[in-house]
């Protein structure tokens, strides 16, 4: 069995680390980004993601200078996403030392992407993030900011078929929100895509996390809050997931003596 895997994301505005809740607008500031990678790195973590999340919003790229710092500190897999638009976007971020790439608002226009960029890059590279929005109605439709009503499980099932190696979900109702996971959504979605599934929003506490991977065959969870907002770490998660008898990769601290 695979090593269940813990992952960072980094939510970015432009200026500084941000944290959303429900995808609201004004964010709250959290930290530096260069720093944060640092510590998590220190932590060791499986991965990072670090998303730039209103680059598509404004028309930018990735600050690459930026993104370079972050992956000079990191010595586990870097996933970096937001404003990618061309097949050249994804050759720069792949050229500054990025593992994965994570596509979102270019997708929801043109699917047909992830095949473009899989036939050039491979598709263990290429990421989809999915942010599922649970309306009134009681469906999921796929958020976006470019005014498309996309039925969630229908989207997924159009680029199930796509060459592509994961994807992130996140719940939008319980981004941030830090009350638990939505469970009947990551089963519904387990049961479309066969590909690895990042799990995020809502993890606010041990049990949460004991609860996802109990119930659940996701092999990863992606987290923010629970680190900003309480004194929870990376390993206290992989002790709680490891507790109901999933594997993890725990890493002991050395004992070095003293001269």
């Amino acid at each position: 069995m695979l090593k269940s895997r813990i992952i960072p994301i980094m939510t970015f505005n432009g200026f500084g680390l941000v944290k959303t809740k429900g995808f609201a607008k004004n964010p709250r500031m959290v930290g530096n980004a260069v720093q944060a990678a640092k510590v998590y790195n220190n932590r060791n973590v499986d991965e990072l993601v670090f998303l730039d999340i209103y680059a598509s919003d404004k028309n930018r790229k990735m600050n690459l200078q930026l993104a370079r710092l972050i992956i000079n500190e990191c010595f586990m897999p870097v996933a970096l996403g937001g404003g990618i638009k061309t097949i050249e976007d994804i050759h720069d971020l792949l050229a500054i030392g990025a593992d994965k790439v994570v596509l979102k608002t270019k997708i929801i226009d043109n699917p047909e992407f992830i095949k473009e960029a899989a036939e050039v890059f491979g598709n263990q590279c290429i990421t989809i993030a999915i942010d599922a929005e649970k309306r009134d109605d009681g469906n999921y439709y796929l958020y976006n900011r470019i005014d498309k009503k996309i039925e969630l499980y229908s989207f997924l099932e159009k680029i199930k078929s796509y060459p592509f190696g994961e994807i992130i979900l996140t719940s939008v109702n319980n981004d941030g929100m830090m009350n638990g996971f939505d469970i009947p959504l990551v089963k519904e979605v387990e049961e479309i895509i066969k590909v690895p599934i990042v799990v995020s929003g809502g993890g606010g506490e041990l049990e949460h996390f004991k609860e996802l991977f109990s119930t659940t065959s996701i092999e990863a969870v992606g987290a923010a809050s629970i680190f900003h907002f309480t004194r929870y770490t990376p390993r206290d998660l992989k002790l709680a997931i490891a507790s109901v008898g999933r594997p993890v990769r725990i890493v002991e601290k050395q004992y070095i003596p003293e001269n």
